[in-house]
């Protein structure tokens, strides 16, 4: 891949983009009123994740005078998201023209800002987005909105209080331990935030440094001669296979179960408006139905993750290839497959996420009343896909819903914008082609919920209103002719 340049006057350049921003939201804006804010210390909405889904809804709350609203991440500052950690792709996995929710402000748009800093020829000649520069625009992004980070700071749980109560968020970050009350959370927190990290059995009992997820933050410098094993052919697995090339590794090897790569992506189907915007109208029944089959074909590794894998001699991708077995024999991990028993020095697992609720350390507090899919299923279609079914059961504001009182729980008011959406809401939460149809739902949502929960308050302030706005009765004062204007000034 040809390294971007940004071009001599980029600078000179986004600072017009910029004042070109500003003026598209003055012209959109309306009043620009703020009408919702912190209530006995209690904050609106906090949104813990500053990836791309927390900082297009935080942009989108403030759009409707919502500006009272707290983001934080675990991450460093400009360090959130997996663009540098586990994201080892030269390019996005999403073609470069996708929707970009912009809030009435085309300026603000992926393509305004590469366009701006490498040029109009530099985004004719691109398919996708390239990594580095998404992560360039995704900080400019937040400065250009405005919007605050809280960085490095976990969350240590989530503590609701009553059904109408205030959520207790118990924070960890450079300062120590704090606490937080809000009346809506939104967990941003991308593939992992309904769960974490799948790592198969047969590999649990290896040594620990001689195994790791392909999310995991891997010393590539370590790799180098080592002959590595890699399970799963997911675009993650060959992206990880050539950065570990790239290292000096001596040899890759790619495991996949299935006969052949699938060379049908459903995603490139799912992303047109209609679905976008209408897959919370399916029932359960079609939307389990839905992704049972897109977990059956899967996807294919994109192109440029096999292109870039395959460019070393050293390299092989085995298919038809399961991992029957796997023993650590004092020196090496030898692994059994239907073609035979393969010797690596350390094994790296492309084998996904999983959901499981409890995982997570801000959901453990509430993960045993949370409505499972398995919950809403018969027994018949939970053995279907067992994994599936483990996903948390949402409401249409992407809420949890409590098993113990389903009408009145704060559960409600915890709302996953994250991967654990997949089943009851579709691609609408951490993923690219969602985000326009996901952060335009949730930003409705809170507002109309928050304009419920102050919906005697604002008609208080409403009857009470009485600013004059300066009525005068009779004709049009006329102004003075240029003649009465010349002699009053020939008086001075």
């Amino acid at each position: 891949m040809s390294v971007l340049t940004p071009l001599p006057d980029s600078d000179a350049r986004l600072a017009a983009l910029e004042r070109e921003a500003a003026h598209q939201s003055a012209l959109s804006a309306g009043d620009g009123r703020s009408w919702v804010g912190a209530r006995d210390g209690i904050r609106p909405v906090v949104i813990v994740g500053a990836g791309q889904a927390g900082l297009v809804l935080a942009r989108g709350l403030r759009r409707r005078g919502i500006d009272d609203v707290v983001v934080i991440d675990a991450a460093p500052a400009d360090a959130a998201g997996p663009w540098t950690t586990y994201a080892r792709m030269h390019t996005l996995r999403t073609p470069k023209d996708i929707a970009w929710p912009t809030w009435g402000t085309p300026a603000v748009s992926p393509r305004a800002w590469f366009e701006a800093v490498y040029g109009i020829d530099a985004w004719e000649a691109i398919e996708y987005f390239p990594t580095i520069a998404w992560q360039g625009f995704l900080r400019w992004y937040r400065e250009v909105s405005a919007l605050t980070v809280v960085p490095s700071t976990r969350v240590r749980s989530l503590a609701p209080t009553t059904a109408d109560g205030p959520i207790q968020m118990h924070l960890d970050g450079p300062d120590g331990e704090w606490m937080l009350p809000a009346q809506h959370v939104v967990l941003a927190t991308g593939i992992e935030g309904a769960g974490g990290r799948h790592i198969p059995a047969l590999l649990r009992d290896l040594p620990a440094e001689r195994v790791h997820h392909t999310h995991d933050a891997i010393d590539f410098e370590v790799l180098a001669g080592l002959r590595i094993g890699i399970l799963g052919a997911g675009t993650g697995a060959f992206d990880n296979a050539a950065t570990a090339l790239e290292h000096g590794a001596a040899s890759v090897d790619v495991h996949m179960r299935r006969p052949a790569m699938p060379q049908v992506s459903p995603y490139r189907w799912m992303e047109f408006a209609g679905l976008i915007e209408n897959y919370g109208s399916f029932t359960d029944q079609q939307k389990w139905a839905f992704n049972v089959h897109l977990s059956a074909v899967d996807q294919p590794a994109t192109q440029n993750a096999l292109w870039r894998a395959h460019a070393f001699d050293s390299f092989r991708f085995l298919t038809s290839s399961p991992w029957q077995s796997v023993e650590w024999t004092g020196s090496e991990i030898a692994v059994t497959t239907p073609h035979g028993i393969h010797h690596y020095d350390v094994v790296l697992a492309a084998t996904g996420i999983v959901s499981e609720l409890a995982r997570r350390p801000e959901l453990a507090n509430v993960a045993a009343d949370a409505v499972l899919w398995s919950d809403r299923l018969d027994p018949a279609s939970t053995a279907q896909n067992p994994g599936l079914a483990a996903f948390p059961y949402l409401d249409d504001d992407f809420g949890l819903v409590s098993r113990s009182t389903p009408e009145a729980s704060a559960l409600s008011r915890i709302h996953m914008f994250n991967h654990g959406a997949r089943l009851s809401q579709g691609m609408l939460s951490h993923q690219i082609p969602g985000l326009v149809g996901g952060a335009t739902k949730l930003a409705a949502a809170l507002s109309r919920r928050l304009f419920e929960r102050d919906a005697d308050a604002l008609l208080r302030e409403y009857l009470a209103y009485d600013v004059p706005v300066g009525v005068h009765i009779g004709r049009r004062a006329q102004p003075p002719t240029p003649t009465e204007t010349a002699g009053v000034a020939s008086l001075r």
